[in-house]
């Protein structure tokens, strides 16, 4: 068979396929990693600042696969018997032994002064309720605010909880900074995914006009002899 028996459009109608099933594999992965796994959560109080006040957004990488002291945190506050997601900073996890003693300048971490430049005003004594020292349990994070002088954090559980501490299990993710490049990455394919759909749409139109009007075009008259 030659050139000429194969259907008007049909390159064009392969190549739409490849370029819609292409848009949409890098619209899908761009959403799905960008945004579903890696979600923008609005801080509703100032508990966080200086790293976030009141209304700002934080990105959280609902992927991650551990935690480690000084990772700010989402997870869920049933541990401290409260039906709702919080944004809290891990001090000390399982195995450490955090403590204050009142008219310190600091916290102790595994009788070491802990250094917390994140800290509002330098002051990561803030508002604490009294002194405490927290032996933490084996798979439990000691959690607290970064504007010490204004958070209902791990200080003021422990009635609640063990040692004021929430449950590794109970974390939903971590902090990522919205600038990263995986992050930047992952949104930005949504938008050049959806180019490229809209590409394989007008590639598709185009190949289904050619067959339209090779069907339409008029054939050789039946009988007719050349030449008469």
């Amino acid at each position: 068979m030659g050139t000429q028996s194969r259907r008007p459009g049909r390159r064009r109608g392969v190549a739409a396929v490849a370029l819609l099933v292409l848009g949409g594999v890098v619209s899908g992965v761009g959403g799905l990693g960008g945004y579903f796994f890696m979600p923008t959560r609005v801080i509703p109080s100032d508990h966080m600042q200086p790293t976030r006040s009141a209304g700002g957004s934080m990105v959280f990488n609902l992927l991650t696969t551990g935690v480690d002291r000084g990772d700010v945190v989402l997870f869920d506050a049933a541990a401290w018997g409260e039906r709702h997601l919080s944004v809290e900073r891990v001090i000390a996890v399982g195995g450490d032994r955090i403590a204050y003693t009142p008219g310190e300048r600091t916290l102790t971490l595994n009788g070491r002064p802990l250094d917390e430049p994140y800290v509002l005003n330098g002051d990561p004594v803030a508002g604490s309720p009294g002194a405490f020292d927290v032996t933490v349990p084996p798979g439990r994070l000691f959690v607290l605010g970064d504007n010490r002088g204004n958070s209902a954090d791990s200080r003021y559980r422990f009635e609640k909880a063990e040692g004021g501490t929430v449950p590794l299990s109970a974390v939903k993710g971590t902090f990522i900074d919205e600038d990263a490049p995986l992050v930047v990455g992952l949104r930005s394919a949504v938008p050049v995914g959806g180019v490229v759909l809209c590409a394989g749409a007008v590639v598709g139109i185009g190949a289904l006009r050619l067959r339209r009007r090779a069907v339409t075009a008029p054939g050789p008259t039946a009988g007719a002899v050349p030449g008469v």
